[in-house]
């Protein structure tokens, strides 16, 4: 998010940034007794548009988001709801619009785990979408990206978007749905802290850091971003200078939660994830479908 000179030197990191990141989107209806979605009046449809981006773990891609997101969604098709139209969101480095792509969120293997701080959640991509994806301009952050983080990074930036920054239209059409999705991609600075608000203090370990309320663009327009509510799933960033025109940066962690009062947020760390995947695989192969990642090992350490 481009706001004040103070974070001028930053600001070319936001098309790196937005490399890796998606939205994973779909709209959801309320299934009648009959097993039918029901009328433009009833069947209620509801639109999501979560943060996430994409890593690579042994060569094989994956979707990051927050553990919650995905077990909101089992409740909501538990209690009735029925997916009618999901997709991936992608080409935001390149400022250019692309066709989302279909993507068939409950068919496709998942995982995820939200349970005391642990809040993470992943999808394998098949090749279809991997090829779809690098041809909107993502790339999937690899282990260079999470190693030798430096100890005293010169800055911190989450990454993800917001549901300020979003405009959302769904036109029915007997409950298939057609939606328009515009979102915006703020480049917001954080600072680490180390006494967080006991709200968010949980058994596992999780990075926290104060949200400073910004005035800037995101998705073309002017907004100032008071509420970080739907960054959950994006990635944080810590960027070190390497020399007066170049930067390096490093995933660092997994936006979870965070609370207004305190303008404090809590993410869950990248390192135990990628880990457990990589145990994952070495040990079982890449299908999450029969071998699900240990959430010990989240805990203890892979």
């Amino acid at each position: 998010m481009a706001s004040n000179d103070d974070d001028e030197p930053w600001f070319g990191l936001l098309g790196a940034f937005c490399h890796h990141i998606v939205s994973l989107s779909w709209l959801d209806v309320r299934i009648g007794r009959d097993g039918a979605s029901g009328d433009a009046d009833t069947y209620d449809p509801k639109v999501f548009s979560v943060s996430a981006f994409v890593i690579s773990v042994r060569n094989v891609w994956f979707l990051v988001t927050a553990g919650h997101i995905l077990r909101d969604l089992d409740r909501r098709l538990r209690a009735g709801r029925r997916i009618v139209n999901s997709r991936l969101i992608d080409g935001f480095s390149s400022g250019k619009s692309f066709p989302a792509i279909p993507f068939t969120l409950g068919d496709t293997p998942q995982w995820y785990v939200y349970d005391d701080g642990l809040d993470y959640a992943l999808i394998p991509l098949r090749l279809s979408f991997v090829l779809q994806l690098m041809a909107g301009g993502v790339s999937a952050l690899g282990e260079n990206a999470w190693t030798n983080v430096p100890d005293s990074p010169d800055a911190y930036f989450l990454l993800g978007f917001p549901t300020q920054g979003a405009e959302i239209a769904v036109t029915s059409d007997g409950g298939k749905g057609n939606v328009n999705v515009s979102l915006g991609t703020p480049l917001l600075p954080i600072q680490p802290v180390n006494d967080p608000p006991d709200a968010l203090k949980r058994g596992a370990e999780r990075f926290y850091a104060s949200v400073p309320i910004k005035t800037g663009n995101a998705g073309g327009k002017t907004i100032t971003l008071t509420d970080i509510d739907g960054m959950s799933g994006g990635p944080i960033f810590a960027i070190q200078r390497a020399d007066n025109h170049r930067f390096q940066y490093r995933v660092v962690a997994v936006q979870s939660g965070w609370t207004e009062r305190s303008r404090v947020l809590a993410a869950c760390p990248i390192q135990p994830l990628v880990d457990a995947i990589a145990k994952c695989i070495d040990a079982h192969g890449d299908d999450l479908a029969k071998h699900e990642i240990e959430t010990d090992s989240l805990r203890h350490g892979a």
